[in-house]
């Protein structure tokens, strides 16, 4: 069952209530340490890779699929940065639903494949410098890349 069809299956039976949704953000960055964001298609934002895991997926493998789904790239020794949850995950779509979010971040330094935006999720993909952001990031963005900030020493 894929990820979009989980979601219809579980929001026919529940509506717009909130729940936890399991999935990944992919910090893919390049050897100046900019990451790699793409202009979502749902908000018209920039925002980083990534999503919800299909039912019984394993992360890396909800990592490795919505890379290429998204951009069109294969990554090479995904590195686990940190676990985002929590009541700042939380999320109103302009649809009504609600979730909060439970996000395993990866950082990837090497990537197969040249980036190329799907045109459904994403319309652009596009190098930012952690400290030149753009603004508008959904909360689990920007905990992850608060996070990886951190860990370079840059905060």
């Amino acid at each position: 069952m894929t990820a979009t069809d989980y979601v219809h299956a579980l929001r026919s039976q529940i509506g717009h209530a909130p729940v936890n949704w399991a999935g990944v953000c992919a910090l893919v960055v390049n050897a100046d340490w900019q990451v790699l964001l793409q202009r979502r298609t749902d908000t018209g934002g920039w925002g980083t890779l990534g999503g919800i895991a299909e039912l019984g997926e394993a992360l890396e493998d909800t990592l490795r699929r919505e890379l290429q789904e998204e951009a069109g790239l294969v990554p090479h020794d995904p590195l686990l940065l940190t676990v985002v949850s929590g009541p700042e995950t939380f999320v109103r779509l302009p649809n009504g639903d609600e979730f909060y979010q439970v996000v395993a971040v990866y950082v990837i330094r090497e990537c197969g494949g040249a980036p190329c935006p799907d045109g459904v999720e994403g319309t652009e993909l596009s190098f930012f410098a952690l400290d030149a952001l753009p603004a508008g990031l959904g909360p689990v963005d920007r905990l992850a890349l608060e996070r990886l900030r951190v860990c370079l020493g840059m905060d």
